[in-house]
This record gives C-alpha cells, structure tokens and sequence, in this order.
C-alpha cells in the first residue's frame, strides 16, 4: 500500500535525503580519518563517527521505508469532512482551549515538519477520518472514556 504524502513534502524529504547522503559522506571521511589514529579498541572518535554513521544510515533507511507514495495535491484535500492534509480544531470536553492536529502521513512525522502531527494510521487519527464540524468521538486514553468534539476543519498550509 502506497504512503499518502503532500506534494510539498516529498520536495522537502528530497532535501533531507541529499543532506543526509552529503553527512553520510562527511562522516565516512571523519570514520577513516579516526581509524588512521592506531589502536581501533580505544579511540573513542573512532567509536563516536561509527555510531553517527549508524544513526545516519538508519534514518535514511527508515525515510526510504515508506516508499511507494500516493502524492496529494492541495486540490485533492477535501474540508468537508476530516481526511488527509487537514488541519482539524478539537475541543476536549469539559475544556475551554481547542487544539489544531495536522492530519498528515508519516513522511510529514519523521521530517517534524508542523506542530501536532497525528498520522491517519494512529488510532487517534482512525478516530476523526470521516468526522464533520461540530461532530464528537470518544477514545480511550489512559484507560479513560475521552470526548472530543471537532470544531473546524481545514487545508493544511504548506507555504
């Protein structure tokens, strides 16, 4: 199944890969250059560059994880009802303050890329799809009946 991506997000993953490739490289250098200091057992940059490159070389994997994509575009983003690449406003019952979620996939959650991301495969995320403008849904959390009630639903902005 292919991961549902803004278009706007896959120009900004691209950067990250490319970026992440060019620390890859640079590490690799830091990696070699630490390995010509002698003794391996104790040289702690040694040690230090392979455990960045490690982090490097599994982010990149976990970011390529998620291929194939389904690009939307801002014109496919329906605020009709709660569906992906909205920007929905929820109120907790029996609090004043209302919360905007971004509804987005997992590619917009790994590149943290706007506040309060909830991908549409969370269970929270499961909750509002379908959900309409003044519409509730209950969760448990923390073993806690939890009323929500949507209240405005929006296109994400990508500017």
């Amino acid at each position: 199944m292919a991961t549902l991506i803004l278009r706007d997000t896959y120009r900004a993953l691209e950067k990250e890969m490319k970026a992440i490739d060019k620390l890859k490289r640079e590490t690799s250098l830091k990696i070699r250059e630490a390995a010509s200091h002698g003794d391996l057992k104790e040289n702690a940059e040694y040690h230090a560059a392979r455990e960045q490159q490690s982090l490097i070389v599994r982010k990149k994997q976990l970011m390529q994880s998620h291929a194939p994509f389904r690009f939307i575009q801002k014109s496919e983003i329906d605020t009709d009802e709660v569906g992906f690449g909205n920007k929905v406003t929820i109120r907790e019952e029996g609090k004043d303050e209302t919360i905007d979620y971004y509804l987005l996939g997992p590619i917009e959650f790994d590149l943290d890329l706007y506040p309060m991301i909830v991908t549409y495969h969370s269970p929270f995320g499961q909750a509002i799809i379908g959900k309409k403008i003044d519409e509730d849904f209950t969760l448990e959390i923390q073993g806690k009946e939890t009323t929500f009630t949507i209240i405005s639903i929006e296109k994400v902005s990508t500017e």
